[in-house]
C-alpha cells in the first residue's frame, strides 16, 4: 500500500512538472508571437515623384511609387502605409488585411503638413475596405470625379475586384471617397481622422446616376435565410471636412436586415466634422445603435452648387436607429423640395434626441418627426429663420416649410404608424417677417409632449397657420410662448397655459442674424421660471422625465424648480440670480482666429477657461482677446470669469 501511495505521489509530481513546463512553453510561444507581430509590423512609404515600385518601400529613401503596387500586398496588424505629403496618387487603393484596436493598420502621410491626395481616378472608390477591419485612416485628401471609363470606353475595374459581391448601390456608375463593405463577417474598429473628402461624382454623368457620389459609406450585407448576420461596430470619424459630394456625406447602410430590430451597427461617433455643399444629407445612419454626433457643422446640405448634385437633403437623419444623441451641432442652409430640415427624425427609431443644436435658414424647417418612433424628439435647440420653403402647388400641409411637423409616415403612403413618447420642449424659434412656416401635427401620430417652447415671429407679414389634429392622438401641450400673436393663427390645443408677449431676447434689434448668442434672455423676460417642470427619472435616456440638466448655453436646469420657457435657462440658476449688471459680449462667435470679449461697465481682469464639448479643459487665457488659432475646427465653450462672476459662451472655430 505504501508503495502505491509513493507511486501516485511521484506521478502527481511529474504531472505537475509537465503542466508547469507546458504552461511555460505556451506562454513563451504566445509572448514570442506577440512580439513577433510587433517586430514584424512594417512601415511602407509611397512617393509618386521619387518612388519606384521595384523598391522595397520600407524607408523614405526606397519608397514605392503607385497605388498599383500597394494593391499587390497583404498587410498585417500594426503595418503603416504612408503617402508623401503634397503628392497625388491615382487609382483605387484596396486595403487588404485586418488590424485590431491595439495594432491597427494605419494609412497616413509623411514628410510635411500638406495632405497627400488620393485621386480615385474614376474607380469605384478612392479607398476600398472589403471584409477587413481594424483600420485607421488619417491626414489624407480624397477626390473622385475623373471618368469611370477607360480609353476603350470600358468601365474601370480593379484587377481581382469587379464588385460582383458588392452590387447594391455600388454598380459601375456609383462613386465613393471611402467604401467599407462586408458580406462575410462582422467588422470592428475604424478610425477616420483629419480627412478632406471632396468632389465625389460619377463621370460621365447619366440621368440615372448623376448624383450617386458619396463621401464615406459603410455597407453591410446579410443573408438571414442562411443565418448570416454581418454588422459594423466601433467607428470614430473626427476632424474631417466633407464637401461637394453628389449625395450623402457619410452613409451607414445595412442590407438584408429589414424588420430585424435586434441587429444593428453599434458605437458610431461623428465629431468635429464639417459637412459643406453635399448634394444630399450630411450624415445618414441606418440600423445603428449608440450613435453620437457632436460638435459638427452641416452647411448647405442638399446643395445645388454643382449640377451633378441631388439637390435635396436634411443635415442629418437617423433611420431605424436606437440611442442616438446629436448635440452641439450647427445645421444650416439645408435645401431641397422635400425634407431639407436642419435635422429630422425618420421612422423606426428609438431614443433619439437632438439637443443643444443651432438650426439656421433651413428650407424645410426645424422639427420633423415621422412615424413608428419611440421616445424621440428635440430639446434645448435654437432655430432661426427655418422653414422658408413655399409649396409651388399651394397645397396645404404638403411641401410648405414648417416650424414643428409630426407625422405618422413610415415608408408607405397607405400604411401609417403612430409613435410613442415624441417630445418637443425648451426650444427657441425665431422667424422674420418674410417667412411664414406652419405648425402641423397629423392625425394618429400617437402621444406627444410639447412644453416650454418660444415661437417668436416678426411683427409683419403673412399669418402663420397652425393645425393640431386630435384624431387618435394623446396631446400634452402647455407652457409655450407665442409672439407676435397677431401673426400666428393659434390652434386651440396650443393655447393651454400659453404665454403671449415679448420674450425679451437679448438683442431684439439683432434678431434674425446668424448668431445664437442673440437668443438668450434679458432679466425682465416673462419666461423666467414660467416653464413646466420636467423631472422624475435618473435615466438619461428617459427624455420625457429627465430634463438633461443643462440648457443650450450650458446653464443648469433644475430637476425640482420650474425652468424658463425656451432654450435659455439664463437668470434662473443660483449663479445667475445674483445681482449682476455686467454682461459678457463675445464677437464673433464664428471665428477662424480670435474672439473679442467685452463687459459694459467693467474694466477689471478677465480669465477665460476654454472647454471642449466633452467637458475637458483645454486651456486658460487672460484678457479681452481670446486666440483660437491653434485649436481644431469645432465647437468650444468659453467660461468667462470676472468680478467673482461667471458666464459661458459657445464659440465655433471654423
Amino acid at each position: 500500500m505504501m508503495e502505491k501511495h509513493i507511486i501516485i505521489s511521484l506521478l502527481k509530481t511529474k504531472m505537475k512538472f509537465l503542466t508547469d513546463i507546458t504552461f511555460r512553453i505556451v506562454f513563451l510561444i504566445f509572448t514570442f508571437c506577440f512580439f513577433l507581430e510587433k517586430a514584424t509590423a512594417s512601415v511602407f512609404y509611397v512617393n509618386n515623384s521619387t518612388g519606384d515600385d521595384n523598391n522595397n518601400g520600407l524607408s523614405p529613401l526606397t519608397p514605392f511609387k503607385t497605388i498599383d503596387k500597394l494593391n499587390t500586398l497583404l498587410f498585417n496588424p500594426g503595418d503603416s502605409i504612408l503617402f508623401k505629403s503634397g503628392e497625388e496618387f491615382k487609382g483605387m487603393f484596396w486595403v487588404k488585411g485586418s488590424g485590431n484596436q491595439q495594432n491597427p493598420i494605419f494609412l497616413g502621410s509623411y514628410g510635411g503638413s500638406t495632405k497627400p491626395i488620393l485621386n480615385g481616378d474614376g474607380y469605384q472608390s478612392c479607398i476600398l475596405i472589403y471584409n477587413d477591419d481594424g483600420i485607421v485612416i488619417k491626414n489624407l485628401q480624397l477626390n473622385n470625379e475623373n471618368s469611370h471609363l477607360d480609353s476603350l470606353g470600358n468601365v474601370k475595374q480593379l484587377i481581382g475586384f469587379g464588385g460582383a459581391a458588392n452590387t447594391w448601390g455600388s454598380g459601375k456608375n456609383v462613386r465613393f471617397g471611402i467604401k467599407v463593405v462586408t458580406d462575410t463577417d462582422s467588422l470592428n474598429y475604424f478610425v477616420m481622422d483629419s480627412l478632406e473628402i471632396h468632389h465625389i461624382f460619377p463621370t460621365p454623368s447619366l440621368s440615372s446616376n448623376i448624383h450617386k457620389g458619396y463621401g464615406i459609406k459603410f455597407e453591410t450585407q446579410s443573408d438571414t435565410a442562411n443565418n448570416d448576420y454581418n454588422l459594423i461596430s466601433n467607428v470614430n470619424i473626427s476632424n474631417c471636412f466633407i464637401h461637394h459630394t453628389g449625395h450623402y456625406g457619410i452613409w451607414i447602410k445595412s442590407i438584408g436586415l429589414n424588420n430585424l430590430d435586434g441587429f444593428k451597427n453599434s458605437n458610431i461617433t461623428i465629431e468635429n466634422t464639417l459637412f459643406e455643399h453635399t448634394g444630399g444629407s450630411g450624415f445618414v445612419p441606418n440600423k445603428s445603435i449608440d450613435v453620437l454626433v457632436e460638435s459638427c457643422v452641416f452647411n448647405h446640405t442638399g446643395s445645388s452648387d454643382d449640377s451633378r448634385m441631388w439637390e435635396r437633403g436634411s443635415g442629418m437623419w437617423p433611420f431605424d436607429c436606437k440611442n442616438v444623441i446629436a448635440q452641439h451641432n450647427y445645421f444650416m442652409n439645408a435645401h431641397g423640395p422635400a425634407d431639407s430640415y436642419g435635422a429630422h427624425i425618420d421612422y423606426g427609431n428609438e431614443n433619439v434626441v437632438f439637443q443643444y443644436n443651432y438650426s439656421y435658414n433651413n428650407e424645410g424647417g426645424f422639427v420633423e418627426i415621422l412615424g413608428d418612433n419611440i421616445n424621440c424628439g428635440y430639446r434645448y435647440n435654437i432655430s432661426v429663420n427655418d422653414g422658408y420653403r413655399e409649396d409651388p402647388n399651394n397645397t396645404p400641409w404638403d411641401k410648405k416649410g414648417k416650424i414643428f411637423w409630426v407625422s405618422n409616415f413610415c415608408g408607405s403612403g397607405s400604411v401609417r404608424c403612430p409613435s410613442s413618447g415624441s417630445f418637443i420642449y425648451n426650444n427657441t424659434v425665431f422667424v422674420n417677417d418674410s417667412i411664414n412656416p406652419e405648425i402641423y401635427f397629423w392625425p394618429n401620430i400617437g402621444d406627444i409632449l410639447m412644453y416650454n417652447n418660444i415661437v417668436y415671429v416678426g411683427s409683419s407679414g403673412q399669418v402663420l397657420p397652425t393645425l393640431i389634429q386630435n384624431n387618435l392622438n394623446t396631446l400634452d401641450i402647455s407652457h409655450n410662448l407665442f409672439y407676435d400673436s397677431a401673426r400666428i393663427d393659434l390652434d386651440t390645443d396650443l393655447i393651454n397655459n400659453a404665454l403671449w408677449g415679448d420674450p425679451a431676447l437679448l438683442n431684439p434689434s439683432m434678431l434674425g442674424i446668424d448668431d445664437p448668442s442673440m437668443y438668450q434672455i434679458q432679466s425682465q423676460s416673462p419666461v423666467i421660471g414660467m416653464g413646466k417642470l420636467i423631472s422624475g427619472s435618473t435615466d438619461p435616456l428617459n427624455f420625457l422625465q429627465n430634463n438633461g440638466g443643462m440648457d443650450y448655453f450650458g446653464n443648469l436646469v433644475s430637476s425640482t424648480a420650474s425652468p424658463n420657457i425656451g432654450a435659455s435657462n439664463h437668470l434662473n440658476t443660483l449663479i445667475e440670480n445674483q445681482s449682476k449688471k455686467n454682461k459678457v459680449i463675445a464677437y464673433p462667435t464664428f471665428t477662424i482666429d480670435e474672439v473679442s470679449l467685452k463687459i459694459e461697465g467693467f474694466n477689471g481682469d478677465l480669465s477665460t477657461k476654454i472647454y471642449g464639448t466633452n467637458g475637458k479643459l483645454i486651456s486658460t487665457q487672460k484678457g479681452e482677446m481670446i486666440s483660437m488659432k491653434k485649436y481644431k475646427k469645432g465647437l468650444y465653450i468659453l467660461e468667462v470669469h470676472y468680478n467673482n462672476q461667471m458666464e459661458r459662451i459657445r464659440v465655433l472655430k471654423l
